[in-house]
């Protein structure tokens, strides 16, 4: 490089551009269609159903008890809904994936011990603020803009607040279990 020739860290030349090349940019992903979008709804409210029904089983809590009542009560509407819709399902990479997902936490909730213990309810309301976040996110960036057929447009619309108030209520229910064990951990003073 001669003296007049300034280079940035990357190792661009700042006087003609050349240099390392800009990373090339991620590929959009394949668009879905209607029957793969339907099998991905189907397979969020069916794991959704399962882990409540474990949470239902294992927690002692009743604010978690009462979360996955709702789970099941909200998730159950939202399969008789799509039902009605009378679409066809086909698999797609993100459906297989949420399967994996779903199956993986369904594993480690089964796994973990319920009663007075804290660490079924944590993973469970942690489990439903990943679940609920991925789900919102692949609405927003997967169903919506790729949707075509109107009936499920509207479904998709009409789940959509309710996938948004499951997450927050779940992220209350975190705050309020490290609240409890923040307060559980400060030293108690003598005689109180």
């Amino acid at each position: 490089m001669d003296a007049g020739t300034a280079q940035t860290p990357a190792g661009i030349d700042i006087a003609t551009g050349a240099g390392e090349a800009e990373p090339a940019p991620t590929p959009k992903p394949e668009a879905l269609n209607d029957a793969q979008i339907a099998a991905i709804t189907e397979a969020a409210n069916t794991a959704e159903i399962a882990q409540a029904k474990v949470a239902q089983s294992k927690s002692k809590d009743a604010d978690v008890r009462n979360f996955a009542a709702m789970m099941i009560m909200h998730h159950g509407q939202a399969k008789e809904k799509q039902a009605a819709l009378k679409l066809k399902t086909e698999e797609s990479g993100v459906s297989t994936a949420m399967h994996a997902d779903a199956d993986a936490t369904l594993n480690a909730l089964n796994a973990l011990k319920g009663g007075t213990g804290r660490d079924f309810d944590a993973a469970y309301i942690e489990a439903q603020i990943s679940g609920h976040q991925k789900v919102l996110d692949t609405i927003n960036d997967r169903l919506l803009p790729d949707v075509k057929g109107a009936g499920l447009k509207a479904y998709l619309e009409e789940i959509k607040p309710t996938v948004e108030a499951h997450l927050n209520r779940a992220k209350q229910l975190q705050q309020s279990f490290d609240s409890k064990r923040s307060s559980s951990a400060l030293p108690r003073k003598p005689g109180g």
